[in-house]
Parts: structure tokens; sequence; C-alpha cells
């Protein structure tokens, strides 16, 4: 097969870059409501057991008939989607859906993409031997930068939780250490999207169940609230960020897939205005200002679009 043929076919299958970019700014725009999202249900009354449950359980439900009728075609196996369940599951929602009742907006947008960019390319150099481009490397050093001045501002949400902010701010790294691992097995495993989100999905919502009957007790929340809730953490949080994410991965790589996070903290941050009514300080302002340019430049957009042409 001659060089021109072997391009067309692959602009026939979408295995390009561009398709890979396409992917990564759907999971970056899910991931942006989602966080916004999660900071209302806990304003709104509901707990992170109530929120994960949704998470899992409504993507369960939504990918479950596809997982059935391709169960014959692609098998992830019980080792591999135990250990993506353990990275991207229960651990996973406890951890952020507490965080978010305990630290700013501001903070999970940004730490959580931090951990996740940087957990991600160390697993990619250190198991694999990629060695990041310099643009990369530079762009976490900025990153770094812009931690520093977020983790500055420690006012919380509430005042019940002015003494916490610093344990929100480990979960959100923790979180996103754990979601970083899971996007670099995504890639190194070449796991379905669909398939494999659908069948961490199920198994989540399995494990979560028994503790979400025995937890819930009658609360004054209204249906309204679970019916938005219902949106953010099942349909886009649980569904469409994470297929979204893995479709990248299987199209650009791991590591350049684990970048585009970098997009979330400011669409976010003004979500969160009209939304929650959440205006960043001065040094979270400057902190964001600078994660974004540092996260930016490690995603080094010009090659792609290179890479693209």
């Amino acid at each position: 097969m001659s060089l021109a043929q072997m391009n067309e076919v692959r602009r026939n299958t979408g295995a390009s870059p561009a398709v890979g970019i396409f992917w990564g700014l759907t999971a970056a725009l899910a991931w942006t409501g989602y966080n916004v999202g999660s900071r209302l249900g806990r304003m709104d009354g509901l707990t992170p057991m109530d929120m994960s449950m949704l998470r899992f359980g409504i993507a369960a439900l939504l990918l479950v008939p596809v997982v059935l009728s391709r169960r014959k075609a692609y098998a992830l196996g019980w080792g591999r989607l135990l250990s993506l369940t353990i990275l991207a599951g229960p651990p996973f929602g406890l951890l952020i859906n507490t965080a978010f009742g305990l630290a700013p907006l501001s903070h999970a947008v940004v730490l959580t993409a931090g951990a996740t960019m940087m957990s991600a390319n160390a697993l990619a150099w250190r198991l694999d031997g990629r060695r990041s481009p310099v643009l990369r490397l530079l762009g976490m050093m900025v990153l770094i930068a812009g931690l520093l001045f977020i983790a500055s501002a420690q006012h919380a949400p509430t005042p019940q939780s002015s003494d916490r902010v610093w344990l929100g701010d480990l979960c959100f790294l923790a979180a996103g250490s754990l979601w970083g691992t899971f996007t670099y097995l995504l890639g190194r495993w070449k796991v379905d999207p669909v398939i494999g989100i659908g069948q961490v999905s199920i198994l989540s919502a399995f494990a979560f169940l028994p503790f979400f009957l025995a937890s819930h007790h009658d609360r004054a929340v209204s249906l309204d609230v679970w019916l938005a809730q219902a949106f953010f953490q099942g349909i886009l949080g649980g569904c469409l960020a994470p297929v979204a994410i893995a479709k990248a991965v299987s199209r650009i790589g791991a590591g350049e897939a684990a970048l585009f996070p970098a997009l979330v903290p400011s669409g976010a941050l003004l979500l969160a205005i009209p939304l929650l009514n959440e205006w960043p300080s001065y040094s979270e302002s400057l902190g964001i200002m600078i994660c974004t340019l540092g996260l930016l430049t490690a995603f080094d957009l010009t090659r792609f679009l290179r890479n693209a042409q």
C-alpha cells in the first residue's frame, strides 16, 4: 500500500490528530459542566455517595445496551477491568465529590487537571520510556508555580469547612492522579472507549448500590436537584467525558489526551459566576491564569495542527 493510500485510509477511518482533538475538546466541555454541577449538587444538600451513585448508575444504564451487544467482540478481562474500576470508579467518585464540599471550585479545576496531566505523562516516561517534549516540561514547571498561588488562597466554600480546605485539595490531587493513571492505562491497553467505560460504570454502580441504599435517608432534596445532578453526574461526568477522553487517547495517545483538562479551569470558573455566584480571589485568579498558561504551553496546540495537515 502506497503512502498516499495509507493517508487516505487514515482520513476515512478518522484516525487523525484532528479527530483526537475534537474528542479531547468534547471531554473538556463535559468536564466544565460536571465540575460546576458537582459544586452545585453539594451546595443543594446531596452527599458524595448520592452524587457518585448518580454518576455511575446513570452511565451504566446508558451504556449497558452497547456493552451487552458487543460483549463477544471485545473483552477487557477481569484483571484489567478491576484495575480500571479501582482507578476511575468508587475511590475516584468519593474523593472528588467529598472534595467539592471542602474546597472551592477554582481548586478543583486546577488541582485535578494538573495532577491528571503530570501523572499520565510521568507514567508514560517511566514505564514506556517516552520523553516529554521541551514545551511540555516547561508547561509543567509553569503549572507548579500556578498551583502555589492556588494553594495560598485558603478560603472555603462554607464556614463549617474553613479549616479543611487543605483536605479538599489533597482529595482533588489524589483524584487527579487516579484519573491520570486511568488515562494512561486506557492507551497502554488499547481499551475500546465505549465498552471499557461502560464496563467500569456497570461494575462501579453495583459496588456503590449497597452502600448507597444503606446510607440513604430521606432528606429535603427536591426532585429538580436529583434530575439536574443526573445530567451533570451521569451524562456529563459519568458517560460523555470519560468516553470522549478515551476516544482521544485512542487517536493521539494518553500523554497528549491528559492535557485537555487545561481547558477546563477558565470555562468552569466563568460558568460558576452565574450558576454559583462564586468569584475567584485575586491570588486564585492569578494562579488560574498561570496554570492555564502552563497547561496550554504543555499542550502545544501548534504541533497538533501541524500534524493534522
